[in-house]
């Protein structure tokens, strides 16, 4: 199998995920070699929409709670994120690394689901 954009971008998804130890199952909506559209479910009605596009390099980001967008980042026009507070709202902000995204999901996750680990899928 050849390794394109989106096969080096899932892996960077999944070696985030895996590096801060978290329980997940992914979802795939769309694979081809150029774009990638994914559910990384996280818990019960919890999970991060991940969106790649290799041709634009378009990526998109969005933690998704009773599906409703809690958070996010995206690239669209320049980079910035949607706050937990206000997911309406564009910040603009440099490139997250996707250590930064994950760990920023996290933050949220236990924000909402206190106590510590997050229950097992």
């Amino acid at each position: 199998m050849k390794n394109t954009p989106v096969d080096a971008f899932l892996l960077d998804v999944i070696t985030s995920l895996q590096k801060h130890s978290v329980d997940y199952k992914i979802e795939f909506i769309l694979r081809t070699p150029k774009s990638l559209k994914c559910n990384v479910h996280l818990s019960e009605n919890l999970f991060l929409a991940v969106r790649y596009n290799a041709r634009n390099e378009r990526m998109d980001f969005a933690l998704i709670h009773n599906n409703k967008r809690i958070f996010g980042y995206d690239n669209l026009k320049e980079w910035h994120y949607h706050p937990y507070k206000d997911p309406s709202s564009h910040i603009p902000c440099e490139r997250p690394s996707m250590d930064k995204i994950i760990s920023d999901v996290l933050k949220i996750l236990r924000t909402i689901k206190p106590g510590g680990r997050l229950p097992l899928l």
